[in-house]
């Protein structure tokens, strides 16, 4: 079941990059036309044309996921940038979603700074300061020095 969810996830931010992708040209594209240029079957005809786009991108969307689906596992070892990197061309639409997830830096550095400097805020003598204030102290103390010095 979470398999299926990841999926439908995936499918449904590479939906959303098709449409972000296309939305500027239909724009460009209605605000161009005047009512002494309409004719119905041109209309008609780009209608129907870029209904069957739209349709032939949500299969895509689905097919080129279950062919990547379907490819053997990686080695722990690889690096999953450069094996992307292969992918591009056999997979272009899921390759955009996955080396923008891929690129985040996956640390608990920050995290583990800020509960340090928490523990140095709320100690035996400042026990019962509230949420707020530690959320504004915390926030001072991140601030740079030359910030200060106004």
């Amino acid at each position: 079941m979470a398999c299926e969810n990841a999926v439908q996830k995936i499918k449904d931010i590479m939906k959303k990059d098709l449409l972000e992708e296309r939305c500027p040209e239909s724009d460009s594209d209605s605000s161009d036309k005047t009512s002494e240029d309409f004719c119905l079957w041109s209309n008609h005809h780009k209608l129907v044309h870029s209904n069957w786009k739209s349709n032939r991108t949500e299969e895509n969307v689905s097919d080129e996921l279950s062919v990547y689906l379907k490819t053997p596992v990686g080695r722990l070892n690889e690096n999953p940038l450069e094996a992307w990197s292969d992918y591009k061309q056999q997979f272009p639409k899921l390759y955009k979603v996955a080396y923008k997830h891929l690129t985040l830096v996956a640390s608990s550095v920050p995290s583990e700074r800020l509960f340090s400097k928490a523990s140095q805020v709320l100690n035996q003598q400042r026990n019962r300061i509230q949420g707020k204030r530690v959320n504004k102290i915390l926030f001072m103390q991140s601030l740079e020095r030359k910030y200060w010095d106004i």
